[in-house]
């Protein structure tokens, strides 16, 4: 795909079923294992998901993301082997903040493999900053580096910081 292509961002409707196959099918292709967790929950926190396709196409992309107390986590994105590099992760990654901003949520935090140099530069770009290192997150044999992740944490709440185990806290003014 070429940058310049009509990339249209959507959000999965309940009744999609055609929509949310395709999702499932990407899922397959790029995870050794489901990203996407149970789109139906019985407790009403299903996640959000926001699908890529171009013109009205098949789904090239998509992040699932779930409320986690005051944080928003992106708990899958994929975008197919073939369409990546042209910048659709990236407008994955920034709908799910804007809509985090809108939502008001305090930050928005995902995992992400400790070998996976090129997300992790896309997450640094954003603005996520690694809060700790999770040893053991993926099944080793799918993943390098023992199947380490890292948490990345991107503030939305001005006046308030990241502390070391990634929580945020306001920050107090002591004099």
């Amino acid at each position: 795909m070429r940058p310049t292509e009509d990339l249209v961002i959507e959000p999965l409707l309940s009744g999609d079923l055609v929509t949310l196959a395709q999702c499932a099918i990407l899922d397959a292709e790029v995870f050794p294992h489901p990203s996407i967790p149970a789109l139906v929950d019985p407790t009403g926190n299903a996640p959000t998901v926001w699908v890529a396709r171009v013109a009205r196409g098949r789904v090239i992309g998509f992040v699932a993301a779930a409320r986690n107390m005051s944080v928003l986590e992106i708990v899958g994105l994929a975008v197919a082997p073939a369409h990546r590099r042209a910048g659709i992760a990236r407008a994955l990654v920034n709908t799910t903040v804007d809509a985090a901003e809108a939502r008001r949520f305090r930050a928005v935090a995902l995992h992400v493999s400790t070998t996976n140099a090129a997300a992790i530069a896309l997450y640094d770009a954003r603005g996520f900053s690694p809060a700790r290192k999770l040893h053991g997150y993926y099944r080793s044999r799918n993943f390098g580096d023992g199947g380490n992740a890292w948490e990345m944490v991107l503030s939305l709440t001005r006046g308030h910081e990241q502390y070391e185990d990634g929580g945020i806290a306001k920050r107090v003014n002591r004099r």
